[in-house]
């Protein structure tokens, strides 16, 4: 027994006597499940709730206005209520009037609008016909158009087609038991099959392509490095006249490689997949071209440097491969929060400033491939640069450390 209490002890103090541990084993795990949930939930509310919708209608009733809005402020104030805040009507209408924007436009205007919902600068457009209360039923029903983006996952682009079933419902009573009064025209912005095909593969490629390649290279990256350091190996490297920048630089690409080799034949692998996934016609592969396809090597080839250099620089840091492999951990979980940014997106940004993020530029990237964005290529080459940028300031760091004695020969 007191063997036994001898050994656990010894365990226990190694553990509470090492603050690196205490942060890793139980201050970030718990840290980085919050931040993680957070933002999912956040994500979600931006999916759910969205930014500033906006309607455009043509010959708009008040029977429909009242539909609509009852529905949303109900929905504003469940919310208020779930969150337990204390409101007013005022504070209602102001959300309201945040979240939904509906203007009224002419006939002429029709075109116009359609254009902007195009190009995604506008949500979706409704037109009533203006002989829409003349309809007594027998003759051809009164037709409303509803014209989307189907680009565009906003949830309020359903919840606006509800009200409209909603509108006909109410409609229906005046003609005493006739089953229908409106007719629709859903129309939605002309894309290709390709287009449509890559905007459904956006939301899941970048994501998944992320994760295989950190996967990769945190499965050989530690073992690598830390163990080498572990077994002594490293030691025996360090005291030959090989120049330790191009240890560093070997290192590196050798993972790189590595790392590419098995990312590309998982990225394959997804895109054979895919078709059965998500139902598709035809084979995903002749979704992109070549132009595509060397543009999503050229974001891959850049990415793994960017992820092994972050995996070296902590496994030679770390004592031994089990404490890289817990020290990694947390940077990977951050990195599949920053890919699940591709599943609730709307398109790939435009700001120049968020392809210079490492990891976050990849998945911007990746999505602006996939959506046939226009200017794509001057975006993928910012990632890559400052992705090589990265690169030098890893191999110069991983130097550095090399020609630690205390980093390299600490046990």
């Amino acid at each position: 027994m007191k063997n036994i209490l001898t050994i656990f002890k010894k365990e226990v103090d190694r553990v509470f006597k090492d603050k690196r541990l205490i942060i890793t084993l139980f201050i970030l795990p718990g840290l980085f499940i919050f931040l993680v949930y957070s933002f999912i939930g956040g994500a979600l509310d931006n999916v759910i709730n969205g930014e500033t919708f906006e309607v455009a209608i043509v010959n708009p009733t008040n029977e429909f206005e009242s539909i609509y809005e009852s529905a949303e402020k109900q929905r504003i104030e469940n919310e208020f209520i779930s969150e337990e805040m204390t409101y007013t009507q005022t504070d209602i209408d102001n959300e309201l009037s945040k979240r939904l924007v509906i203007i009224t436009i002419t006939e002429e205007q029709i075109n116009d609008y359609k254009a902007k919902i195009d190009d995604e600068d506008w949500n979706i457009l409704i037109v009533f016909p203006d002989n829409l209360k003349d309809y007594s039923g027998g003759s051809a029903n009164p037709t409303v158009m509803f014209y989307s983006n189907p680009k565009d996952q906003a949830s309020a682009i359903n919840r606006f087609k509800n009200y409209l079933y909603s509108y006909d419902e109410l409609l229906k009573y005046s003609l005493f038991g006739d089953t229908d009064y409106l007719a629709y025209d859903f129309q939605t912005s002309e894309i290709t099959e390709n287009e449509r095909i890559g905007t459904i593969m956006s939301s899941l490629l970048p994501m998944l392509v992320i994760m295989f390649l950190f996967s990769g290279a945190m499965s050989i990256g530690p073992e690598s490095i830390a163990g080498e350091k572990e077994r002594n190996t490293l030691s025996t490297l360090l005291i030959t006249p090989i120049k330790r920048s191009e240890l560093a630089i070997g290192k590196i690409m050798s993972l790189s490689l590595l790392s590419l080799i098995s990312a590309i034949s998982s990225f394959i692998g997804i895109i054979l997949s895919l078709p059965k996934l998500l139902n598709l016609d035809g084979g995903s592969l002749s979704v992109f071209g070549l132009d595509q396809y060397l543009l999503i090597l050229v974001v891959l080839f850049s990415t793994i440097f960017v992820i092994v250099g972050i995996v070296s620089v902590i496994s030679a840091y770390a004592r031994t491969l089990k404490e890289a492999t817990t020290y990694i951990t947390p940077i990977y979980i951050l990195t599949i929060v920053v890919s699940v940014t591709s599943m609730f997106s709307t398109g790939a940004s435009t700001n120049t400033w968020m392809y210079l993020i490492p990891i976050y530029n990849a998945v911007q990237s990746l999505i602006g491939i996939m959506t046939f964005t226009d200017g794509i290529g001057i975006f993928v080459l910012i990632t890559a640069v400052s992705n090589t940028v990265y690169l030098v300031g890893f191999i110069y760091l991983l130097n550095r450390m090399f020609q630690s004695e205390r980093i390299m020969f600490n046990k």
